[in-house]
């Protein structure tokens, strides 16, 4: 088999047969973004995906390495506003050749499940939603004044008799 002639398999399922017979691969190529929806949490979600592979055949294994680069629209932690960010993921995984099968698919997703961040910013310096009023802190002053709290307050109205 030739690898121009050699078609990528869309659901990213390569037969290892077929990797060995082209003595490796390279290819890229760009992803389907809704066929990533379930990986991130709503209302996050992959806008844009590519994938760059290489497939060497070693002895006994054969190495796919991968890079998955692209954007996504996240949710701020602190605002609530969405934002696009860029992302670039990298894997490195060795498959024996007596494997039918190499799924690629699979360690996509698990590449971009990476993305999750435990807190997502719009900014770095992002201040947040106002706590009484709700207010983006990013766009305007709302003037709301915490209250002041005091774990004494309750002793100020106690008198002292002398």
């Amino acid at each position: 088999m030739r690898r121009q002639d050699y078609e990528i398999p869309k659901n990213l399922i390569f037969e290892t047969r077929d990797i060995i017979d082209m003595r490796g691969l390279n290819l890229t190529l760009l992803l389907n973004p809704p066929d990533f929806d379930d990986i991130l949490d709503k209302p996050a979600k992959i806008t844009r995906a590519q994938l760059k592979l290489k497939f060497s055949v070693l002895s006994k294994e054969i190495l796919a390495q991968g890079e998955v680069a692209g954007k996504a629209s996240l949710q701020c932690s602190r605002c609530l506003e969405t934002f696009e960010a860029e992302y670039k993921e990298e894997f490195t995984r060795l498959y024996s050749i007596k494997d039918e099968i190499i799924d690629i698919m699979s360690i996509t997703k698990q590449t971009l499940a990476l993305l999750a961040d435990i807190q997502n910013l719009c900014r770095p310096d992002c201040k947040g939603l106002c706590s009484f009023c709700g207010a983006n802190k990013n766009e305007t002053q709302c003037g709301c004044k915490p209250p002041v709290f005091s774990q004494f307050a309750c002793l100020k109205d106690l008198k002292t008799k002398e």
